[in-house]
């Protein structure tokens, strides 16, 4: 499937649009720095007009009045030295008292006197701009001094340099000039845009498609697809991290399918062996609700110990189940530790001792003393050899005897577990590990729940062991297995 390079243009748009909105930000604050170091330069040429008009003008207001023709004296050297300036007199409160100014009509009647008193306070070395009295809320470019009479100062001249005739000359020609800066500055963003955006879909798509199509192969079933030939850059980090994902998303597929898969055979298998004892119970309850008046204490007795040996047997099935369960889907951890396995086996020995005396079965073992230790973990080692124990103790008679024997072979320490019990049939042997093996092995129900050695062959195959067997009918059966002896660099 042919992908549409969809990509290449949304980038190129993106960074089109910014380098856009970048020239428009640098053509308005070029603007705006020009303007204002034109105005800074202004006002630094004109700081001491206000100062050569009250030089030139002496006598025009004296704290209480003005007079008039002072002021049409100012009003003619004003406009014959720049008709651009406006001329204002202030009280000592910034109230306008007269003015020369041409056009527009002065709305303002007072003037912020903080901008005057600081430029004159910094003789005119300062940029700052004050109030426009023909538009209220203006800021311009000034000059002020103060006004004296009789060495007294009374007000100020306050000058606009460069009123609203300037603004207009400069509005006029300050649109031609933003115009003009601005095409410029959006062709240069607009070059600048296509070669990023060029260089950056070249960079970033060159194995885009092939991730895309790895991607794509994926959803529709082929989990084997993977991204080759793309290790270097992001695309390289994406396209690893996309083989990371594809493998473990099918790992966890097949975990799923053999977790399905036990499952059903599990619900299959387990009906059998559930049924017996459930029926069972089932049978003696009934039997003592219905004739519980007419029982014998010592039948009622005997048909609730009838009941519990039966529910003792759905328990253990049901922990066989559970356990089995975990170990067959990989969720029990193997924690392996240095171990004495002849110690091992002596407790074993002795916790099975009083149960095999019940039924006149005894238990004996044989190890050397001087036995090496072996690397393994201790509580699932113990969980099979008393699943191999409890099983020949099981298919065991009175006078027989079950034997527990170690010894060293290969850099090995070998275990066995025989019995002189009834032993297995000889077609039966293939499939004793195996869950419910429903041979001759197996039909007794009261000898096991027939998951016993499906545990032990699981916890074997997770110590990387292989558990044996050697059986002859009616002369007995031995289990045997090994383990690795300690190494310092020894793990499982």
């Amino acid at each position: 499937m042919k992908t549409k390079n969809t990509l290449f243009y949304k980038i190129a748009g993106v960074l089109t649009l910014l380098f856009v909105v970048l020239a428009f930000l640098i053509t308005k604050t070029s603007t705006q720095l020009s303007e204002d170091y034109h105005d800074e330069i202004t006002q630094g040429l004109n700081k001491n007009v206000a100062g050569f008009i009250v030089e030139e003008i002496q006598g025009l207001y004296d704290g209480d009045s003005v007079v008039g023709s002072k002021m049409s004296s100012l009003m003619h050297h004003v406009m014959a030295t720049n008709p651009a300036t406006e001329v204002y007199l202030l009280d000592l409160e910034g109230n306008i008292l007269k003015h020369v100014a041409m056009n527009k009509e002065v709305k303002a009647k007072r003037i912020d006197l903080q901008p005057i008193t600081e430029f004159i306070a910094q003789d005119g070395e300062v940029f700052i701009k004050g109030d426009d009295p023909k538009l209220p809320g203006t800021k311009k470019i000034f000059s002020a001094a103060p006004y004296l009479y009789k060495d007294k100062k009374v007000g100020y001249i306050y000058t606009i340099v460069g009123g609203n005739d300037y603004d207009s000359l400069i509005k006029k020609h300050e649109a031609s000039y933003i115009r003009k800066l601005s095409m410029r500055n959006i062709l240069y963003a607009l070059f600048a845009a296509l070669l990023v955006a060029l260089l950056s879909i070249y960079i970033i798509t060159r194995n885009f498609n092939k991730i895309i199509a790895a991607f794509t192969s994926f959803k529709n079933g082929d989990h084997n697809a993977r991204v080759a030939g793309v290790q270097h850059g992001e695309m390289g980090l994406l396209a690893n991290t996309y083989n990371d994902m594809a493998d473990t998303i099918q790992s966890n597929i097949q975990d799923l399918q053999s977790v399905d898969n036990l499952r059903k055979e599990l619900i299959a298998n387990i009906s059998h062996d559930l049924r017996t004892p459930i029926a069972s119970i089932q049978g003696f309850v009934e039997t003592i609700m219905i004739k519980g008046d007419r029982l014998e204490e010592k039948e009622k007795q005997r048909y609730m110990e009838i009941v519990l040996k039966n529910s003792e047997r759905l328990k253990k099935l049901v922990n066989d189940l559970f356990e089995l369960s975990v170990l067959e889907a990989n969720q029990k951890a193997v924690q392996p530790e240095a171990l004495q396995m002849a110690e091992i086996i002596q407790d074993i020995a002795d916790k099975y001792r009083i149960i095999a005396k019940n039924k006149g079965v005894s238990i004996n073992t044989v190890y050397s003393k001087d036995l090496p230790f072996v690397y393994a973990d201790i509580a699932l080692i113990d969980r099979a050899l008393q699943n191999i124990i409890d099983n020949a103790i099981k298919h065991c008679e009175q006078g027989d005897v079950v034997t527990l024997e170690l010894y060293t072979a290969n850099n090995q320490v070998m275990v066995k577990v025989s019995d002189t019990g009834s032993g297995i049939a000889s077609q039966e042997l293939p499939y004793i590990f195996e869950r419910y093996r429903k041979g001759k092995f197996y039909s007794d129900a009261t000898k096991g729940s027939g998951l016993g050695l499906a545990i032990v062959k699981k916890i074997m195959d997770l110590h990387n062991s292989t558990i044996k067997v050697d059986s002859i009918l009616n002369q007995g059966t031995q289990f045997y297995f090994n383990l690795p002896v300690l190494k310092r660099t020894a793990s499982l």
